[in-house]
């Protein structure tokens, strides 16, 4: 007998789910079963506890010693699946819990009644109220249970607010956080009510924000499996808004590290292609980052996406591909282009014949950052072009003698094309035909392009609604791009620009680490504006970032095989779960070798192999796009922070300043490729960069 209950699991559930020992989550299988054929039944013996503050909560058997937490309707088909444990510690989970609907938000929220009054008393008496200046009225607009008014008007400082986050729904103190961070009260509203739903209530955004309906058996099997991932079911509403609705042209979506940009992404490619009336040509998903497309086309396929209807490329392979592929003719022979080696040597060459005051880094620089990204193809041109953001000043004769060098380079490489410049040239092509390759195109990671690939990008799509998706961080800028979305075509307006603000991946100890490399940058948006990491939130918490250093390179060797030794053998991490990284090739190798020594398995993350038995080393660069449950930074001392080119001493101050920048988008990158560890090491004497931050 199916009694056509409606069965919510609940985050709380499926976090505490994932932690159960395989035996019990298949009995917890098995009960879920049963419990959705009839949940009244003498079978489920749903037990009511006296000592429960929120008398709607329920206990049900899974075994002799496991208990599930769920909270069952008086009258009506909504259950609610809150959590699963040992009998004692399920019991003390929800001994103060309370779970109720919240109309005006239009979501399910649980928080904790605390057992004693929290202690928010302000060091100084006269600080006025965090929220003094909130209506209680507009308090309960953004979801504040009644009797947690009291509790909020008694918060001082943002300190206090943390230490009453268990005691707050997730989703009210997440806007308080925002509030306290100057975000207007209006915006957060706008974002509220956009979450809502006309019908269903309990199936409108903000609802479906911490829960999922299970609707059949197979969805089960999928839990117990092990290959069911929360990122595809618990969407917060502003990625659920963002991903699965309609615009009238592109969209730009920024956010910090971890707040699930790429998930966003994914879930637009997964909307695109099956809301698309005519689908003549596949959705494009392109990012920068090689070693991103294989997890992307594996990570695609559990979004259920029919096969080709998405083609995941990365942006070199892409105009490698579009420039040899014979449907379109552009060349009449396969063509390829010069890596930045190849590039860098010719310039060499060309130097020895016409020696010059610049070098060869330079004349790569303004060749792809000044020549190519504004197509400039005289000395005319080339005297009036902007060199905005380049750090070394010139004049004009300088520029007679760099054109010069410029047209040498054109005649030694030999009809041989630079990526930019075969970039210029697909971009001059597919602008002039009126069918395009792609319906529509999702660009991932989008910092890290230049104009001219992302004038690419614009080229290969009609313009129409919904045509670009672009998803990126500005503060993850590594590369030095300095990128501009109306310079390449695209014109973003409105609510066609939007920003992430919660952290999924790490805990708000990493993040607070990370996220003040950074504070001081100031970093353009992609339009001329500058971002900011304004109400940036993680709602996970763990152990501070541990840094060490260490008087000898043996030292600190033996603290991290030490580390890593214990964290393995622990046995909740698995090692493809870590990942240890340094600055350089260098410093890459020195830990492949001294893995090697201690027999300990790795794989080199540039590498497209998996192994679950080995961990992963990489450079600070290659890490980035990953994530890991534990990430190691070796190399980290005083003498080496930031990182100094044989050249560094011979930069200019505001060389050496941009190149710190640069470098802090680096260190802000590799802390928040974690999820619950960093450690960090160094010989010598602490950073002052990082001994700051911690």
């Amino acid at each position: 007998m199916d009694h056509k209950i409606q069965l919510f699991m609940h985050d709380s559930f499926f976090d505490s789910f994932s932690n159960l020992p395989k035996q019990i989550q298949k009995r917890t299988r098995e009960f879920l079963k049963k419990f959705k054929e009839n949940p009244t039944s003498a079978a489920i013996n749903l037990e009511k506890i006296t000592n429960f503050v929120d008398q709607s909560l329920r206990t049900v058997r899974i075994g002799d010693k496991y208990r599930a937490i769920v909270q069952a309707p008086e009258t009506g088909e909504n259950y609610h699946l809150l959590w699963v444990d040992n009998h004692d510690e399920a019991m003390d989970w929800a001994k103060n819990k309370i779970f109720e609907w919240n109309k005006a938000t239009q979501g399910f929220q649980l928080f904790e009644q605390p057992e004693l009054q929290v202690d928010v008393t302000a060091i100084h008496t006269e600080v006025k109220p965090l929220f003094d200046s909130v209506t209680d009225f507009n308090l309960k607009a953004i979801g504040t249970p009644e009797q947690m008014i009291g509790l909020v008007r008694s918060i001082n400082t943002l300190e206090e607010l943390n230490k009453c986050e268990k005691n707050l729904p997730k989703d009210v103190y997440e806007y308080l956080f925002y509030l306290a961070e100057g975000i207007s009260l209006e915006e957060i509203l706008e974002d509220i009510n956009a979450g809502k739903a006309e019908t269903n209530p309990m199936q409108s955004s903000n609802a479906l924000k911490h829960a999922f309906i299970l609707t059949d058996d197979a969805q089960l099997e999928e839990i117990l499996n092990g290959s069911f991932d929360k990122w595809k079911v618990f969407l917060h509403p502003s990625q659920r808004n963002l991903a699965y609705r309609n615009y009238n042209g592109p969209v730009k979506v920024t956010g910090g590290a971890g707040t699930g940009k790429t998930v966003c992404a994914l879930h637009r490619a997964k909307y695109l292609t099956e809301n698309a009336e005519v689908f003549s040509s596949p959705v494009l998903f392109t990012t920068y980052t090689k070693s991103l497309t294989q997890y992307l086309q594996e990570t695609i396929k559990g979004l259920g996406i029919a096969d080709g209807k998405v083609e995941i490329n990365n942006i070199d392979k892409l105009i490698f591909d579009l420039a040899n592929n014979q449907q379109y003719k552009i060349f009449k022979t396969k063509v390829g282009y010069l890596t930045v080696e190849q590039e860098k040597q010719i310039w060499g060459q060309v130097l020895e014949k016409l020696p010059s005051g610049f070098d060869v880094d330079f004349f790569h620089t303004e060749y792809n950052a000044v020549i190519l990204p504004q197509k400039i193809n005289s000395l005319e041109a080339y005297q009036a072009a902007s060199r905005i953001g380049r750090n070394t000043r010139i004049g004009r004769k300088d520029k007679i003698e760099i054109w010069m060098v410029y047209e040498e380079f054109q005649k030694q490489k030999s009809g041989n094309y630079s990526k930019l410049e075969l970039c210029n040239l697909l971009t001059d092509y597919f602008s002039g035909q009126k069918i395009k390759p792609y319906s529509f195109i999702v660009c991932d990671e989008v910092q890290d392009f230049s104009n001219p690939e992302l004038s690419l990008v614009r080229s290969l799509v009609e313009e129409k609604e919904n045509d670009l998706f672009l998803v990126g961080d500005p503060f993850q800028n590594i590369y030095k791009k300095s990128l501009n979305f109306a310079k390449s075509g695209i014109i973003v307006k409105g609510r066609r620009s939007r920003k992430l603000k919660i952290n999924y991946r790490t805990t708000e100890e990493i993040k607070h680490l990370a996220m003040r490399i950074v504070s001081n940058l100031q970093v353009d948006d992609f339009d001329g504006n500058q971002e900011n990491l304004k109400g940036y939130l993680s709602l996970l918490h763990g152990n501070p970032p541990v840094y060490e250093i260490f008087t000898t390179p043996e030292e600190e060797d033996n603290f991290i095989v030490e580390k890593l030794n214990s964290i393995i053998i622990g046995g909740i991490i698995h090692p493809n779960e870590i990942c240890l990284c340094a600055r350089t090739n260098t410093g890459s190798d020195e830990l492949k070798r001294l893995l090697n020594k201690e027999n300990i398995k790795y794989l080199d993350l540039s590498s497209s192999k998996q192994n679950i038995s080995a961990v992963n080393v990489s450079t600070f660069h290659n890490i980035k796009g990953h994530e890991f449950k534990v990430v190691f930074a070796k190399g980290m001392s005083e003498n080496k922070v930031p990182y100094r080119y044989n050249n560094y001493d011979q930069l200019s101050d505001k060389e050496k300043e941009s190149y710190s920048q640069q470098e802090r988008s680096l260190y802000y990158v590799v802390f928040s490729r974690a999820i619950q560890t960093v450690i960090i090491t160094g010989v010598g004497e602490k950073s002052k960069w990082l001994e700051n931050k911690m």
